[in-house]
């Protein structure tokens, strides 16, 4: 793809820049961990049924953890100022209207290439 990262990574720069996202980070990750670290022990314990069990369980227990510490990046953006909210459209649209009938094409060669991509689209 022809795509020019700049835009991508001064839109990534503005939202890193907000308060929040750094907790967001991290308890997500800790989320899954714990998350991922139930769900193993009980699929050695209980076998194929024992990922169901404990992923569930995991998923519980990291909720509970987790409760209260961090919120959504969506939420993050919503909170922004203003001016930071025009500025991170700006990006946004600039990487947008760079794109051309090549990405597009390209795009959609890759999506029907991979499955789960193409379930999810």
């Amino acid at each position: 793809m022809v795509i020019r990262t700049t835009e991508v990574v001064e839109a990534l720069r503005i939202i890193s820049e907000q308060n929040g996202l750094q907790a967001t980070a991290s308890q997500s990750l800790k989320g899954g961990l714990i998350t991922g670290g139930v769900a193993s022990f009980s699929a050695l314990l209980l076998g194929p049924a024992g990922l169901a069990i404990g992923g569930t369980l995991g998923g519980i227990l990291a909720t509970y953890l987790t409760k209260d510490k961090f919120v959504p990046v969506g939420q993050i953006i919503m909170e922004m100022e203003e001016r930071d909210k025009h500025e991170l459209y700006r990006a946004v649209q600039n990487f947008v209207t760079s794109l051309d009938a090549a990405d597009a094409m390209q795009l959609v060669a890759l999506v029907q290439g991979n499955d789960i991509l193409k379930r999810n689209v």
